[in-house]
């Protein structure tokens, strides 16, 4: 069934090539791949500092939310995985090879997106894939005023509640390392301080990144017609 359900959404994705959708759909595939790496146990944890300042009904919130959207995601944008088995099979038909070239833009921007997160988080860094996701889509949305009427389900999503809840948290947090360290609160910087920084960065480069088309590629077909008339 969810191979079924994918091959569909490849071939719907590649019938033609809509750098504008593609480019939407590969942020929506990591923000997918974000929420997938999720973790109740660790979530709930009361003992974890992290969510110190959330109340159970709010947590409660998050987490369904979470759970939407991930199941969202599933059901209507290409997954990681069978983006990587695309590329791996392309040359086993001249159907797969039509695909890879359709999507090779996907391809191009999640390399350039998974470069970006190396950048900006260290590998064994202590991080909230979920908030990460959350905040990415937030300042996409939100900050950068890109458009997801693509997809009514996400224009409709409470990322603000989600993103205040969160703020909320992050203040009672940095309350506490003020008592403890004896400081001002604005020389304070918190976990979800770097999570909501790295993300409004990686949502501003890729914003401004702009897939090059292969333009050898192109002369190379205008050269064989020529070559033809």
């Amino acid at each position: 069934m969810e191979k079924n359900r994918q091959f569909n959404l490849v071939l719907k994705q590649s019938q033609s090539t809509n750098l504008k959708k593609l480019k939407l759909d590969t942020l929506l595939m990591i923000i997918h791949h974000l929420l997938k790496e999720y973790n109740t146990k660790d979530f709930i944890n009361k003992s974890n500092e992290l969510i110190v300042g959330i109340k159970q009904e709010e947590l409660d919130f998050i987490e369904k939310h979470i759970c939407s959207l991930h199941k969202y995601l599933d059901n209507n944008i290409i997954t990681t995985q069978t983006l990587f088995e695309i590329f791996k099979n392309k040359n086993q038909s001249v159907l797969n090879k039509q695909i890879a070239l359709n999507l090779e833009p996907m391809k191009v921007y999640y390399t350039y997106l998974t470069n970006l997160f190396s950048t900006k988080l260290s590998s064994g860094s202590q991080w909230i894939p979920e908030l990460f996701a959350f905040s990415l889509l937030y300042s996409y949305k939100k900050e950068y005023g890109k458009s997801l009427s693509t997809y009514p389900f996400l224009e409709d999503f409470p990322f603000d509640k989600i993103i205040d809840i969160y703020n909320k948290n992050n203040l009672e947090i940095k309350k506490k390392l003020c008592e403890r360290d004896n400081i001002n609160v604005w020389k304070v910087k918190t976990l979800l301080d770097e999570m909501y920084s790295s993300s409004e960065f990686l949502a501003k480069k890729y914003i401004q990144y702009n897939f090059k088309i292969n333009e050898k590629r192109v002369s190379k077909t205008r050269n064989k017609k020529r070559k033809t008339k």
